[in-house]
């Protein structure tokens, strides 16, 4: 994978400034500090993330935590908030902390080895709601399957109104809630369940997977569901936009996604739009130019984007990443898919992997009946009812 694709993807994991000229050995001879994190007024916990990015001509890209640093953050140029590392380069604000519009924001963090690094200030700006939500049917999505046959789509479109008495910057992120219907995979095994009370009714212990020798060591037997589920997307490109030609006006037909149709069950998109600073709009502007508007051999390899942070003893170090707030509007919108009415559609099993389930078939020796599987909770699934589903 090349440095850039980590990159981008460490940035959009957290979301989701200078540029120096292309350098080969730069990309290929790099150690890079990447710093993700943004504030926002949202009711959910705020986190910092501190990695090192290595590359050299004789291996892949490697991402490394930067550990037991302190992280701390200056809000109106006076307080400070600390943050506490909670899973290896990962750093927590309090769980009550919330940030503010019309509030400053400065990150710094020293490394256990003493280096230490400052972001630009930022100030949080008002972000107008969301008025409305809806989506439209395309046979031929931006995907495509493995014989080159485009997938149908959803195409997701927002309106909204731009404030007129203020210059404003838009960046928009949104994540997908799919029905998944099957919950575990066990090769050369099978999932085992055991009843600790009355057989049927009462509570059970999952073992999960347990091998099983007298199958073949490619044998994959897959388990449905013990309780309704959902898988879990997140955008993966930057979507910006500058009212710089439209301060004020009705936005109408804002395309948000363009979402891949596998299987015809509804699903709910979740869509934050987010007020950032000029700075921080120019910085992913860039950064999507770079990395999603490049392919083909005449364009320049893109440069290495340094952000707004910068090493105090050191400001021609390139650290990349950019520190931002945001106030969030969201928007929760139910796709019903009725006007799906055309496209072969396999189901998200299939398109996740490839093929068919394949259920395992009965066996005396693990008892009668084939178990279902837990729907584990975590970043990409959760067995609770997503906020808006019902609506």
């Amino acid at each position: 994978m090349s440095l850039r694709r980590v990159l981008l993807s460490s940035l959009m994991a957290l979301l989701l400034g200078c540029v120096s000229s292309y350098d080969p050995d730069l990309v290929l001879n790099s150690s890079l500090v990447v710093v993700s994190g943004m504030i926002t007024d949202l009711p959910e916990t705020q986190v910092i993330t501190l990695n090192r990015s290595r590359s050299n001509r004789d291996s892949a890209n490697v991402s490394t935590a930067i550990t037991n640093a302190r992280v701390e953050v200056i809000v109106n140029g006076g307080e400070t908030v600390l943050l506490s590392e909670t899973v290896p380069g990962t750093y927590h604000f309090p769980d009550t902390f919330r940030g503010q519009v019309g509030s400053r924001y400065r990150l710094r963090f020293r490394t256990a080895e003493g280096a230490q690094y400052e972001s630009s200030e930022e100030t949080m700006a008002a972000v107008p709601a969301v008025s409305k939500a809806y989506d439209q049917f395309t046979l031929r999505g931006p995907r495509q399957t493995a014989d080159g046959t485009p997938i149908p789509a959803n195409d997701v479109y927002i309106d909204f109104t731009d404030p007129g008495n203020t210059r404003n910057f838009y960046l928009w992120r949104w994540r997908l809630y799919e029905l998944q219907n099957w919950c575990a995979t066990c090769k050369q095994g099978r999932y085992i369940v055991r009843d600790i009370g009355p057989i049927g009714s009462g509570p059970i212990e999952v073992i999960g997977c347990v091998p099983d020798p007298s199958l073949a060591v490619s044998n994959l037997f897959d388990y449905t569901c013990r309780s309704t589920c959902w898988d879990i997307f997140y955008s993966s490109d930057i979507n910006v936009f500058s009212d710089i030609y439209a301060n004020g006006q009705n936005q109408v037909g804002r395309k948000i996604a363009s979402i891949p149709i596998y299987q015809r069950d509804p699903a709910l998109i979740v869509i934050e739009q987010l007020s950032i600073s000029a700075d921080a709009y120019r910085y992913y502007k860039l950064f999507a130019d770079q990395v999603q508007n490049t392919g083909t051999l005449a364009d320049a390899p893109p440069a290495p984007i340094a952000g707004n942070v910068k090493n105090l003893a050191d400001p021609t170090e390139n650290v990349v990443g950019y520190f931002s707030v945001s106030s969030v509007a969201v928007n929760r919108y139910k796709m019903d898919r009725k006007n799906a009415t055309t496209g072969n559609y396999r189901g998200l099993f299939f398109a996740q992997n490839g093929r068919n389930p394949n259920v395992e078939v009965l066996s005396g020796q693990f008892g009668a009946g084939v178990p279902s599987a837990i729907c584990v909770p975590g970043r990409y699934r959760t067995d609770q009812l997503p906020p808006g589903w019902n609506q």
